[in-house]
């Protein structure tokens, strides 16, 4: 008996499965069919196009003050916002937002222009110096829900 339980342990092909030998160059191939596969797959999900009643909130001291529709252009576009007495740019393209750098004495920290660009409803650029917030809404995000 115990001679037969090292034998269980073993694979039926030896080291290959399905006893298939495979070439070095086969493994990479396959592994950079699966890899190719899973970006674009991944970059399918993510990149949704914006939906035709979408549209840019800017919300300044807990007040909308301005909707902007979201377009899905590959030419950019800047819009214009007034705070106050002060002027701050957004910047539109393939359905994504971003706020253009404002000066320092305006936004010391300049982290709602280091944010980048938001393309869901679940992102947010926040301004906290001047009490600016910009969203997306109208987006049919399905990965948003709670359930």
């Amino acid at each position: 008996m115990p001679a037969i339980m090292p034998m269980l342990w073993k694979q039926p092909f030896g080291n290959n499965l399905w006893g298939l030998k495979m070439k070095k160059v086969e493994k990479l191939l396959i592994i950079g069919i699966v890899l190719i596969s899973s970006i674009l797959l991944g970059a399918m999900t993510l990149a949704k196009p914006a939906q035709a009643n979408a549209s840019i909130v800017i919300v300044i001291d807990n007040e909308v003050k301005h909707r902007i529709p979201l377009m899905v252009e590959e030419e950019m576009q800047t819009y214009e916002f007034k705070f106050g007495e002060q002027t701050g740019y957004l910047e539109v393209k393939n359905g994504k937002v971003r706020m253009l750098e404002m000066p320092k004495e305006i936004c010391p920290e300049g982290i709602c222009s280091e944010t980048g660009w938001i393309a869901r409803s679940s992102q947010a650029i926040v301004c906290l110096p001047n009490k600016i917030i910009v969203t997306i809404q109208g987006l049919d995000d399905k990965n948003d829900e709670i359930l």
